[in-house]
C-alpha cells in the first residue's frame, strides 16, 4: 500500500510538472505586451503602448521604425494568419496538410497570384528611393524579426512546420488573393450557360437572366449555379475568408450635429478566428494613422489620420472573363488565334506534398490567360475545348501599394483622390471625409472596356479575336461624387448610376441594404456618431415583412390558425411580426423556415433536390425572392413532375404548413420558445478548430445572434431544412467617426486583436460585438487607461 501511495503521489507530481511545463511553454509563445525587446533593424527605440484591448499605439522617430514596429507587433499577434494567406495564394497547402489538398492547390495555382506578384515586385521594387518602397520593406523587416525570434504560436507545432521570411512578393500575392475574393465570375459565368441549356430562357426570367437581360450590362451577385462548380472549399483553411458585402456612408457638416462630417463603415466578410482586421495606431513625425490592417499588408485599408477618414465597401464590377478556345486537333499545345495556330506557353509548377512525392503541374497559358480545365473540371464543356481565364490582374501593373500609401498619407482631398485612382487590381467603393468638411465617394478599380456585342455573363469566343477586351476606362469615367448637394453618400455593393451613359457590368447586391440605410439616414435631419450605431445594428427587412403578409393573406390566416393551438400561436406570431430579427424574435424564425419550404416547392422539381439545396442560398436566388413571391404567374410555381398545374397559393399553403409542423418537432409546442437566437448562432471558427477537440480551444462562441440576410446588419446564413442557421458572415468591423475630433472614434471587431489563443486579446471583444457594443479608441497614448508599454530597442 505504501508503494502504491508513493506511486500515485509521484504520478500526480509528474502530471503537474508536465502540465506546468506545457503551460510555461505555451506562455512563452504568447505575444509580448510589455517589457523591453531588442529588434534588428531599428534606428532608434520605439515605444508601443497597448490599450486595454491590445491595440498597439506605436511612437517612432521616423516612418521606417514605425512600420518596422508595426510589422513586428502584427506578426506576434497574427503570424499564423499571415502564413496561411500566403500559402493559399501560392497553392502550397499540400506541403503542410498532405495529398488531399492537391486539387485545391491546383485550383489556386491556376489563378497565378504569384506570377502577378513577381511581375509587380520586379516592376516596382528594384529600387528603394520611394517612401512606399521603404515603408513596405521596413514592415517586412519587422515581420521577419519576429519570425527569427522563433517563438511561434502553437498552430505551427500542431501542423509541424516553421515559417520562412516574408517578401514583397507575399504582399502582392495577398493583395491579389483579396482581389479574387471580390468576384463571382468563376462560378457565375459558366453557370449561366448551363442553367439556360438545362431549363430554358423562360426559367431564367425570374433571375433577370433571360436572353434579352443577359445581353444587358447588369449581373446579379453570385451564381444560381452554386448548384454547379463550388470554388470556395479552400476558405476553411484560411483566417481571411471571402468578402460577402459591406456598408458605408458619410454625411456632410450640414447633416451633422457637430457641424463636421460623420463617416461610418462596416465591412462584411465571412466570419473566422482570428478576426480579419488588425487595428493599430502609428505616430511618427508629421503623421498619425489609426487604421485597420490586413495580415501581411503594411498600409491601412480602412482608417483615419488627423486630417481625413475613409471607409470601403466592395465595388463588385466584372474584371474576369472566361474564353472557350479552339484546340488544334493535330497539336494539343496550340490554339487558334484570329488567323493562325498559336503555341501555348507552359508554366511549370512543382507542388510539394507532405508525406508524399512532389507533383509536377503544368499550366498552359494562352493570350487570355491560364487554361482552367484540369484544375476546374466542372468548366469543361461537352466538346472538351480549353476554357481560359482572362483576369485584369494578369494585365495590370499592380499599383495597390502605391494607392494605399497615398490614401494613408494624403494631406488633402486631391492627394487622396490620386490614391484612389491608383487602385487597379480590385474594386473598392471608397468614402471620404476630412477636417476641411469635404465628403466624397470614388468607385475605384480599373474598369474593363469590352466590345459592344460582348456579353460578359457567358463564356466568350476565344478563337476569332472578336471578343477581345479593348483596354480599360480612365479613372475619370469611374462612378464618383464629391460634396453632393444632398449632403449624403452611401454604398452597399449596389449598382452605381451610369457614367456618361455607360453602366458597368458587375456582381451587384439587390439593393435592400442600401435602400434601408438611406431611408434611416433620411429619417432625421442631423446625426451624431453615437446615433448612427442604430443604423449599423438595424435588422429590419421591409421585403420579408411584406412577403409574410402576402403569404398569410393568400392562404387564409384564420383557416390555418384553426388547425390546433400550436398553429394558432404560430400564425399569431407571424401576423404580429415586425420584420425585425432580434434574438428574441419569434416571427423571423417562422418566416425563415416558411421561406425555405416555399422555395423548395417552387424550385426543387426543376433543379433536383440536391442542386436546390446548394443553390437556395446563392445571392442570385436570394435577390430574386421578391420577384418570385409577388408574381403569381411565374413558371417556377408549377411542379413539372405532376400532370396538374400547381399555383403560387399551393406553394404558400404547403410551405407554411411544413414550416409550422417542422418547427413544432424541432422546438416544441410552446411557440414562445421559438426564439431566433436559439437557431441563429454565431461561432468564430479557427482553421484548426474545425476538428474536435481543438474546437473547444481555438473557436470563439457560440453566441446567439440577431440579424439576417438582406438587412443592414447582415448576419448571413444558408437557408436549409434543418432550421438551424449557423451564421456564416457579417461585419468584420464597425467604425464611426466625427471629423470634429479625428483623434477619437467608435470601433469594434468581432473577436479580438490577437490570433494567439494564449493572448488575453484573443476574444475579449466577442461578447461586446455580438451585443452591439462599441469601444472608444483614442489615438493619444497619454490618454490610454489600463494599458501596457513595450519598448523596442535597436539590436546592438
Amino acid at each position: 500500500m505504501k508503494f502504491l501511495k508513493r506511486f500515485i503521489i509521484a504520478l500526480i507530481i509528474l502530471v503537474v510538472i508536465v502540465a506546468g511545463g506545457v503551460y510555461l511553454w505555451l506562455k512563452s509563445t504568447a505575444p509580448d505586451y510589455s517589457g523591453n525587446l531588442n529588434i534588428k533593424g531599428l534606428h532608434q527605440p520605439v515605444t508601443v503602448t497597448f490599450d486595454e484591448f491590445g491595440v498597439p499605439h506605436i511612437n517612432a522617430t521616423d516612418a521606417h521604425d514605425a512600420y518596422l514596429a508595426l510589422g513586428y507587433v502584427h506578426a506576434q499577434d497574427r503570424l499564423f494568419q499571415m502564413e496561411m494567406i500566403r500559402r493559399v495564394a501560392g497553392g502550397r497547402l499540400s506541403e503542410i496538410l498532405g495529398k488531399t489538398l492537391i486539387p485545391t492547390d491546383k485550383k489556386l495555382r491556376n489563378l497565378q497570384f504569384y506570377k502577378m506578384a513577381n511581375k509587380s515586385a520586379d516592376l516596382f521594387f528594384k529600387s528603394n528611393d520611394k517612401q512606399w518602397q521603404q515603408d513596405t520593406r521596413a514592415y517586412l523587416e519587422g515581420v521577419n524579426a519576429f519570425v527569427d525570434k522563433g517563438d511561434f504560436p502553437i498552430e505551427f507545432t500542431l501542423m509541424d512546420f516553421k515559417p520562412t521570411h516574408f517578401t514583397v512578393q507575399d504582399v502582392y500575392a495577398t493583395i491579389g488573393y483579396m482581389a479574387f475574393t471580390f468576384t463571382s465570375a468563376l462560378t457565375q459565368d459558366p453557370a449561366v450557360s448551363e442553367v439556360k441549356n438545362k431549363l430554358g430562357d423562360q426559367y431564367l426570367k425570374l433571375f433577370n437572366l433571360d436572353s434579352s437581360a443577359i445581353a444587358s450590362t447588369h449581373k446579379q451577385a453570385d451564381p444560381v449555379a452554386e448548384l454547379f462548380p463550388n470554388f470556395k472549399e479552400f476558405q476553411e483553411y484560411i483566417p481571411i475568408p471571402i468578402w460577402e458585402g459591406s456598408n458605408n456612408w458619410v454625411v456632410s457638416k450640414e447633416r451633422s450635429k457637430s457641424g463636421h462630417p460623420l463617416l461610418a463603415n462596416d465591412t462584411h466578410i465571412a466570419y473566422a478566428q482570428p478576426s480579419v482586421w488588425y487595428e493599430a495606431v502609428l505616430h511618427f513625425p508629421g503623421q498619425m494613422i489609426s487604421g485597420y490592417y490586413l495580415a501581411g499588408v503594411p498600409y491601412a485599408v480602412v482608417g483615419n489620420t488627423g486630417q481625413h477618414a475613409w471607409g470601403v465597401t466592395i465595388f463588385p464590377f466584372d474584371n474576369m472573363d472566361l474564353y472557350k478556345e479552339k484546340l488544334n486537333p493535330d497539336n494539343s499545345n496550340q490554339v487558334w488565334e484570329n488567323d493562325h495556330w498559336q503555341t501555348m506557353i507552359t508554366d511549370k509548377e512543382v507542388i510539394k506534398v507532405k508525406g508524399a512525392e512532389d507533383v509536377d503541374y503544368n499550366i498552359k497559358v494562352t493570350r487570355h490567360g491560364p487554361v482552367m480545365n484540369e484544375a476546374y473540371p466542372d468548366m469543361v464543356q461537352k466538346d472538351k475545348q480549353p476554357v481560359t481565364l482572362w483576369w485584369a490582374l494578369q494585365h495590370l501593373d499592380g499599383t495597390v501599394i502605391q494607392a494605399l500609401y497615398y490614401i494613408n498619407n494624403a494631406q488633402n482631398m486631391e492627394e487622396f483622390r490620386k490614391g484612389c485612382s491608383l487602385i487597379d487590381l480590385l474594386g473598392l467603393n471608397v468614402l471620404y471625409a476630412d477636417t476641411d468638411d469635404n465628403i466624397a465617394w470614388w468607385a475605384s478599380g480599373r474598369l474593363v472596356k469590352r466590345p459592344a456585342h460582348v456579353n460578359p455573363s457567358t463564356v466568350l469566343d476565344g478563337a476569332s479575336g472578336k471578343d477581345e477586351p479593348l483596354g480599360f476606362y480612365p479613372f475619370e469615367l469611374n462612378p464618383q461624387s464629391e460634396n453632393p448637394e444632398d449632403g449624403m453618400l452611401e454604398t452597399s455593393n449596389d449598382q452605381p448610376p451610369a457614367v456618361e451613359g455607360e453602366t458597368y457590368p458587375g456582381y451587384y447586391s439587390p439593393g435592400y441594404r442600401a435602400a434601408r440605410a438611406k431611408q434611416l439616414l433620411n429619417s432625421q435631419n442631423k446625426w451624431s456618431a453615437e446615433e448612427m450605431e442604430k443604423i449599423h445594428l438595424d435588422n429590419y427587412s421591409q421585403r420579408d415583412a411584406m412577403i409574410a403578409r402576402l403569404v398569410l393573406d393568400q392562404v387564409g390566416a384564420d383557416k390555418f390558425a384553426s388547425k390546433n393551438a400550436v398553429y394558432a400561436q404560430a400564425i399569431k406570431a407571424l401576423q404580429n411580426w415586425d420584420g425585425k430579427s432580434d434574438v428574441n424574435n419569434i416571427g423571423v424564425t417562422i418566416y425563415t423556415k416558411m421561406l425555405y419550404y416555399v422555395l423548395e416547392q417552387a424550385m426543387a422539381d426543376e433543379l433536383g433536390e440536391k442542386s436546390f439545396k446548394k443553390s437556395v442560398s446563392s445571392n442570385l436566388v436570394r435577390s430574386s425572392i421578391e420577384r418570385l413571391f409577388t408574381n403569381p404567374d411565374c413558371i417556377w410555381w408549377d411542379n413539372i413532375n405532376t400532370p396538374e398545374k400547381e399555383t403560387r397559393k399551393d406553394a404558400f399553403r404547403m410551405g407554411l404548413d411544413e414550416a409550422i409542423t417542422s418547427l413544432q418537432q424541432q422546438l416544441g409546442d410552446d411557440v414562445s420558445a421559438w426564439r431566433w437566437g436559439k437557431v441563429h448562432v454565431l461561432t468564430h471558427i479557427h482553421p484548426i478548430g474545425r476538428q474536435e477537440p481543438f474546437d473547444q480551444i481555438f473557436n470563439v462562441g457560440p453566441f446567439e445572434d440577431g440579424g439576417t440576410n438582406e438587412v443592414v446588419d447582415k448576419e448571413g446564413f444558408n437557408y436549409n431544412v434543418s432550421g438551424v442557421y449557423p451564421v456564416k458572415s457579417g461585419p468584420a468591423l464597425r467604425f464611426l467617426i466625427d471629423m470634429k475630433d479625428p483623434t477619437t472614434k467608435l470601433t469594434i471587431i468581432p473577436t479580438g486583436q490577437s490570433g494567439n489563443f494564449m493572448s488575453p486579446h484573443y476574444a475579449d471583444q466577442a461578447k461586446m460585438f455580438v451585443t452591439g457594443k462599441y469601444r472608444t479608441l483614442v489615438t493619444d497614448p497619454a490618454k490610454i487607461k489600463n494599458g501596457s508599454v513595450l519598448v523596442l530597442k535597436p539590436e546592438k
